[in-house]
């Protein structure tokens, strides 16, 4: 009986060494991102504080709100910053169980989805940030001025970056989906349509109500559904000979 669970133990026993690295990553990068909170937070709002203009500033409305946006901005930090060492230690886990084809296929995959996930927080900083805080910011009047907090922001920003850097792992969903057998390529090309209303009702939800930044959001990830479509196209195309000459034995 124990030799019969002596491989299940060493199988956690790996686990647990895998996120015990994974945390002890995080936590290195957590006390980094904390020690430098200003300077980090100055970035994360320059987009809003360029629409605001010179002289304006945010608010915090709690005692402590100001402490724990540092806290979790550092928390969020690090979990980004250390999403490749996460991926590598999950790849380090599970490579030994793959044949030599499927690491082949699981590799590149392992550097596109933290780069696409980058990208997609990226984005948000650079491109759709700006056109939302211009967008809301159009409602003020004489009358009714903004006064923001740095925490709603702060939130606001992380929902944001969190779906868009999901929403640009779209090649790397669709590259499974047709490597698994799940759907085909024809299968995709043919429902480039209804992939196309999906986006759109996609980018409707996760973007503010303005037609700008839906746009902005639909169209990369329609040109990241083509890229998925290529890439599982290629793929196909190289191992057809493959299947020809087993087919044949």
């Amino acid at each position: 009986m124990n030799e019969a669970l002596q491989p299940f133990m060493n199988h956690l026993d790996e686990l647990r060494t895998r996120l015990l690295w994974s945390l002890g990553v995080i936590f290195v990068f957590f006390i980094g991102f904390y020690l430098f909170k200003e300077p980090l937070l100055e970035i994360v709002l320059s987009p809003l504080q360029q629409e605001l203009g010179e002289g304006k500033g945010l608010i915090f409305t709690g005692v402590p709100d100001i402490f724990f946006t540092y806290l979790k901005m550092s928390i969020w930090a690090a979990f980004f910053a250390g999403l490749p060492v996460i991926l590598w230690q999950v790849w380090r886990f599970v490579a030994p169980g793959l044949y030599e084809n499927e690491q082949n296929v699981a590799l590149p995959l392992l550097i596109a989805t933290p780069a696409l996930f980058y990208i997609g927080i990226l984005f948000t900083w650079g491109v759709i940030m700006p056109v939302v805080a211009s967008f809301f910011l159009s409602f003020q009047t004489e009358q009714i001025q903004a006064m923001l907090s740095v925490k709603e922001y702060l939130g606001f920003f992380t929902r944001l970056a969190l779906g868009f850097g999901l929403a640009f792992e779209l090649p790397v969903l669709i590259f499974l989906l047709a490597k698994a057998g799940i759907v085909s390529v024809d299968t995709l090309v043919k429902g480039r349509r209804f992939a196309l209303v999906g986006i759109v009702v996609f980018a409707a939800v996760l973007t503010p109500p303005d037609p700008a930044s839906q746009m902005l959001l639909a169209v990369p990830m329609m040109l990241l559904y083509e890229a998925g479509v290529l890439c599982a196209r290629l793929t196909t195309k190289k191992e057809s000979p493959k299947t020809e000459d087993a087919t044949s034995v």
